[in-house]
Parts: structure tokens; sequence; C-alpha cells
């Protein structure tokens, strides 16, 4: 950390400048939001605990905390939307953090995901013939 002050002091402002206008545009656009929104509820919870060091021990307590809350696909997406931004932000690599991996991964043993239903195809033709035009035209239509 010591040398980076020492580099970045020695980096000519424009230079600095132009490395900042990158780092600012290598978290995705489409979800850009999500991802600050999450570090930055993090950050929060670390504020609300005293927490003063991003340690291992910091994100295993805060990931069993959400372990009681989401399932393992969730959990998943906040330690990778967690990990971009800690490392842009704090130049902080979370994936070498082996116990929070395999936390997550233990957390993920017994969950089954949910599948959505789906029609079949006599579900449908029986809703296009028996469902009221006057409702439902503009579906039937666009089923075809």
């Amino acid at each position: 950390m010591e040398e980076d002050i020492e580099f970045l002091e020695c980096t000519p402002p424009e230079i600095m400048e132009m490395a900042k206008e990158a780092t600012n545009n290598l978290l995705p656009n489409k979800s850009k939001k999500i991802y600050m929104t999450t570090y930055e509820e993090f950050l929060k919870w670390c504020k609300s605990k005293s927490v003063k060091n991003y340690t291992e021990n910091t994100f295993l307590a805060y990931f069993s905390e959400k372990s009681k809350i989401y399932k393992s696909s969730t959990l998943w997406s906040h330690y990778s939307m967690l990990k971009s931004t800690f490392q842009i932000n704090q130049g902080i690599d979370i994936s070498k953090y082996s116990k929070l991996i395999m936390f997550i991964k233990r957390c993920g043993e017994n969950y089954q995901p949910t599948k959505s239903k789906i029609f079949t195809k006599e579900e449908i033709y029986k809703f296009i013939i028996e469902a009221p035009d006057d409702t439902f035209l503009m579906l039937k239509v666009s089923q075809f």
C-alpha cells in the first residue's frame, strides 16, 4: 500500500486523471448502480459495526449475517459485486479469502433452485379457444 502512495506521488497529474477516468469505466455500465449500492451497503454495515479494516473475518461476518436472509445464488452475486468494487476502490482482492469462498459454497450445499412453470401446448390452445376475446384478444394475437 505504501508503494502505491509513493508511486502515485511520482505520477504526473494528467496521467492520474486518465487512470482515474479508466477506473471509473471498469464496472459494467448497465449494472454499475447495483454494484455501487451493494458496495455502499457493505460499508454502511461496517460503519454500524465499527469495523475499520476489511479483513477476511469482516467479510465472513457480513456474509454470515446475509446468509440468514439470502439464498446461495444471491450471496454469490453479492460476493462478485463486492469483489469487483473492492478491487477498484480499495485495492483489496477478496478472491484470495479462501474461508469466505468455502463459507459461501457451504451455504449452497442444500440449495435447490426453483424452476418456473411452463405452459404446455394444450394449455396455450385451450386459452386461445376459451378465453373471451373482448378481454384477451391482444394476448391471443401475440401468441402467433
